[in-house]
């Protein structure tokens, strides 16, 4: 997508197979008091030496879709005028997300990274276990089965934020991205200390793979620091990139209110763990 997306969305693993059988979507509830509306996450986007732009992590709601409540989270990113003289960025993704069951209703994006544009469109059915591609030219391509509780791959951060994330575990989480279905696998390393211009902060270190298309595609690695508490906001992303080595720095933010949810009956969500 762009580089905070990529950077910082978990994680496509490249050495495990896509998904394509799947159990009945049972109904889950999810404890959260990581993020809520109102949040704003704030980072300069630096290739080297220099700032490439900025790009802006948001959460609004709740709002209504198809009858349920959701959060809509946002991905900006756009290059600064510098950079857009030889390469221009304006990229908007968004998700609407259940807040009961942490699972992903629609997801958008919206590209412009130099020559290239794309727009796309994503309904989930949850109860279904299908999504839709409205504007797909592929047939074939339009609709496709999901694994229970698939999430798109902005989604992913925000749910992996709710898990305790203890060092030294191993998380997994479905998605589906790009007409693929992927088992996620989130590696949490070490404690750190990270200074950056929003502030000083306790942080975990977590490590995701990511595969995507476009000129934010990993080449190797990717870092991310994430506060050591129970909000679990990224402060610093590390990856290398087709042309180099891109990092994400924190400069700003506003903390949200996490949305008291009352538990329908549904069983407790329980991250799952290796």
């Amino acid at each position: 997508m762009t580089a905070v997306l990529i950077v910082m969305s978990l994680l496509l693993t490249d050495s495990l197979e896509t998904v394509s059988s799947f159990e009945e979507c049972l109904p889950r509830y999810v404890e959260n008091n990581a993020f809520g509306a109102g949040e704003r996450l704030e980072f300069s986007v630096e290739y080297g030496i220099i700032k490439a732009g900025t790009a802006v992590l948001a959460v609004t709601g709740p709002e209504q879709f198809e009858g349920l409540m959701a959060y809509r989270i946002s991905a900006t990113a756009r290059s600064n005028p510098a950079f857009s003289t030889f390469f221009e960025v304006n990229d908007v993704n968004e998700a609407l997300m259940d807040i009961v069951q942490f699972h992903t209703l629609k997801f958008s994006k919206d590209l412009h990274e130099g020559d290239f544009e794309y727009h796309e469109e994503v309904f989930f059915d949850q109860d279904a276990g299908l999504v839709y591609y409205p504007n797909e030219t592929d047939s074939s391509l339009m609709q496709m089965d999901i694994p229970p509780h698939a999430l798109d791959v902005l989604s992913c951060l925000y749910f992996a934020r709710t898990f305790p994330l203890e060092v030294g575990n191993t998380y997994y989480i479905d998605s589906h991205v790009d007409n693929e279905n992927y088992p996620l696998e989130i590696i949490v390393h070490e404690r750190d200390r990270i200074r950056v211009p929003a502030g000083e902060f306790d942080c975990i270190l977590v490590q995701p793979t990511l595969q995507s298309q476009g000129l934010f595609d990993q080449q190797g690695e990717i870092w991310v620091w994430m506060t050591d508490d129970e909000r679990h906001m990224p402060v610093l992303m590390r990856s290398a990139i087709v042309i180099g080595e891109i990092v994400c720095v924190l400069e700003d933010y506003t903390l949200g209110t996490p949305i008291e949810v009352e538990n329908p009956g549904f069983d407790v969500y329980v991250a799952e763990t290796q």
